[in-house]
């Protein structure tokens, strides 16, 4: 392998990043995650399939960056469906919540400070075409606060050191 190839392999390129099936709750089907390995970057990226109905944030939250959630369809050669039903909430820093229901393939944006969830997988309607869930983090570490309190909490809801 050349110095080149080598060099551009480790900075740039980034391989067996599998999430196994049932190390999240909820999620049976192995994922993709990268997890911020050029720290330069500030940038996290999950994929999940979801092949079953089930609730996976049940209270609401906000961060200090910028967030982009897609909800797509598992079934390559339909991708104007996404084969579910799907409830995200939104809503703004006075933690005021609107529900929407997403039926089909969807971009949401969630700009730093905004409050959102619960997330709900309500339907899916074939488990072999499941729905994608990607999950697009501008940050190096991946915080959430709840409404109203500026502590950061973890994945599991922990709390964390402000490190930055």
């Amino acid at each position: 392998m050349s110095k080149l190839l080598e060099h551009l392999k480790e900075k740039h390129v980034f391989q067996d990043l599998t999430i196994p099936a049932g190390a999240l709750h909820g999620i049976h089907a192995p994922g993709n995650y990268y997890p911020n390995l050029n720290k330069d970057q500030g940038f996290i990226a999950t994929v999940l399939p979801i092949t079953e109905p089930f609730f996976m944030e049940q209270e609401p939250v906000w961060h200090d960056f910028d967030q982009m959630c897609y909800f797509a369809g598992g079934d390559a050669t339909q991708m104007d469906q996404l084969g579910g039903v799907v409830e995200f909430h939104l809503g703004d820093e006075n933690g005021n919540l609107e529900k929407f229901i997403i039926t089909k393939p969807t971009m949401v944006y969630i700009k730093a400070g905004m409050v959102h969830c619960p997330l709900n997988f309500v339907e899916v309607l074939d488990p072999k075409k499941p729905i994608l869930f990607q999950d697009l983090t501008f940050a190096g570490v991946y915080r959430r606060f709840r409404p109203g309190s500026n502590q950061p909490l973890n994945e599991k809801f922990e709390p964390i050191e402000k490190i930055w």
